[in-house]
């Protein structure tokens, strides 16, 4: 089976990162010696399968540590004066990095056919669960085998025992096994093809759902959330 190189894309966003409000400069934060983004940038340099990285930013941090690295190209964020009216630089500019707003632009400035998106605040996901995420895509979605998957969405799993609330006045937990539900989280995978035919979305129609391990999951979105991940980090031993 033909296994072809995966572009990353990733946003880095420095003087217009308001998606977290309660820590603004997250995705340059001091993170072990290193400003955030460096920890994940540095992950997809080790990944085999990754043959270009193209890092969307504001930042000159990124430029000054990579712009000589031939395996990363550094791009602007959108221009907002070429985006319509309903697209407001307010929009683009405030939205998710991982967004399709944000897809959309690194691809127009990209060659290739198959991608991979991730973000730069899970410090704890490991290269290895990576590498195994575009196996997945390998194999079930490059694979001729199963051609009824047509991109990656990484997924985390949620586990909660449900109270019986028909009688409020007598809530008794439920027998049953606990209730799962999946929600969308860290890295997306996808082609080019599918992403056009999709209205410019990444989500294809039959995902393949890949779960990421829970300890991975950790993002720093807020002060509180960064000081765990520096401990886990920390600690990461304990987790393997």
């Amino acid at each position: 089976m033909n296994k072809p190189a995966i572009t990353a894309l990733i946003t880095v966003q420095e003087t217009h990162n308001t998606v977290n409000s309660n820590l603004p400069d997250a995705h340059v934060k001091d993170f072990g010696g290193n400003p955030l983004f460096q920890l994940m940038i540095d992950k997809l340099l080790n990944v085999k399968a990754i043959d270009k990285i193209v890092v969307t930013t504001d930042s000159d941090k990124v430029k000054k540590i990579y712009g000589n690295n031939a395996k990363i190209s550094v791009i602007p964020l959108p221009d907002p004066t070429t985006l319509s009216s309903e697209n407001s630089s307010e929009r683009i500019l405030e939205d998710m990095p991982t967004s399709d707003w944000f897809t959309t632009h690194a691809l127009k400035k990209s060659t290739g056919e198959h991608f991979m998106q991730v973000q730069c605040i899970n410090p704890l996901l490991s290269v290895q669960t990576i590498e195994n995420a575009i196996e997945t895509y390998y194999d079930y979605v490059i694979n001729e085998k199963y051609q009824q998957f047509d991109s990656v969405i990484s997924l985390s799993r949620v586990e909660k025992r449900l109270y019986q609330m028909h009688n409020y006045t007598v809530i008794t937990l439920r027998n049953d096994p606990h209730y799962v539900i999946f929600e969308d989280t860290i890295l997306n995978i996808f082609n080019r093809r599918t992403f056009d035919a999709q209205g410019k979305q990444k989500l294809g129609k039959n995902p393949m759902f890949f779960e990421v391990p829970e300890i991975e999951n950790l993002a720093v979105e807020s002060s509180m959330s960064f000081q765990l991940a520096k401990l886990a980090f920390e600690n990461k031993r304990l987790f393997s």
